[in-house]
């Protein structure tokens, strides 16, 4: 038996101090594990096209020179997306944008939009980090209801060596004239 004295009061207990402690130590871990979040299995599978309202970083030098060389206006941040499997595998040449993320973006002039979301395609010109400009286009895969940025995404794959769950891209976008322009900033997650 164990006796406590607590406030000027003894209490005892027919529980040995060893029984006492083992159902502390449970009722500590059952505390703990009901009061823990819960652990997803993997960050970057948590919401891969998450659109923050700040971007994680500035755009590099070489491509803010090149969009102000091109006079580009109406610079606005469009969404950063960890790039999938999908988007790297050689086999393809596309970078997936959520359908729902195009056809909301103020950048789009109503016409453009229009053929987007009836399965026709934009033209566009892509800037990289390093300031290169790619040509591509924006278009809509009707077979998979899916947005796509494709024809030129191939060379930003193999130039920067994009990694599937590791990399990520910020989409901006900016107009030069009439003519519609992304800049994709690529960030290695380490």
């Amino acid at each position: 038996m164990m006796t406590i004295k607590l406030f000027g009061v003894t209490m005892g207990t027919n529980k040995t101090k060893e029984e006492i402690m083992k159902m502390e130590a449970e009722k500590n871990k059952h505390e703990q594990e009901t009061m823990r979040p819960k652990m997803r299995k993997s960050r970057i599978k948590k919401n891969r096209t998450s659109s923050p309202s700040l971007p994680l970083t500035l755009l590099p030098f070489p491509m803010m020179w090149t969009i102000q060389e091109m006079e580009g206006k109406d610079r606005i941040f469009i969404l950063r997306k960890i790039l999938e499997w999908s988007n790297t595998t050689a086999t393809e040449n596309r970078f997936f944008v959520p359908k729902s993320e195009v056809l909301r973006w103020q950048v789009l002039f109503e016409e453009e939009r229009r053929a987007v979301g009836g399965g026709g395609a934009v033209a566009v010109k892509v800037v990289d980090p390093s300031g290169r400009k790619h040509n591509m286009v924006l278009r809509k895969w009707n077979s998979l209801n899916q947005i796509v940025i494709n024809g030129g995404w191939r060379h930003l794959v193999d130039g920067y060596k994009l990694k599937a769950e590791i990399d990520s891209v910020e989409v901006w976008s900016f107009r030069s004239g009439p003519n519609l322009y992304f800049a994709f900033n690529v960030q290695r997650e380490l």
